[in-house]
């Protein structure tokens, strides 16, 4: 019977074929912490800046408020914010306000404005 000793997969075949699809789960494996890092640095990026945001519009929508202070407004967050008074120039008070955080490595960001008054 010709062909007979031809059917099923040599072992060759089966070990290339393993090693292949090793190649592939770690290459997807790799690419879903990459995805999972970046969506987690992402979300806390737009947590700080809703954070820096909100003390931003605190200060400039209530002119006794205006001082310069620290806090810790959510867990894993600092926020520091600095009043100028007469900067860039007379009558203009500026307002930065720094968060910072630290998720893989340590971040921060600060936002700014200036009010005339």
């Amino acid at each position: 019977m010709p062909g007979q000793g031809n059917t099923g997969y040599s072992l060759l075949e089966t070990l290339v074929t393993i090693a292949i699809f090793s190649i592939a789960a770690a290459a997807l494996t790799s690419n879903l912490t990459f995805g999972i890092r970046a969506s987690h640095a992402s979300e806390r990026f737009t947590q700080a800046t809703i954070l820096a945001q909100d003390k931003l519009e605190v200060l400039c929508a209530r002119p006794a408020t205006r001082v310069s202070g620290t806090d810790s407004p959510q867990a894993g967050f600092d926020r520091a914010w600095t009043v100028t008074t007469d900067t860039p120039q007379t009558g203009v008070t500026q307002i930065d306000v720094t968060v910072s955080w630290t998720d893989y490595l340590p971040r921060t960001i600060t936002l700014s404005t200036v009010i005339n008054e």
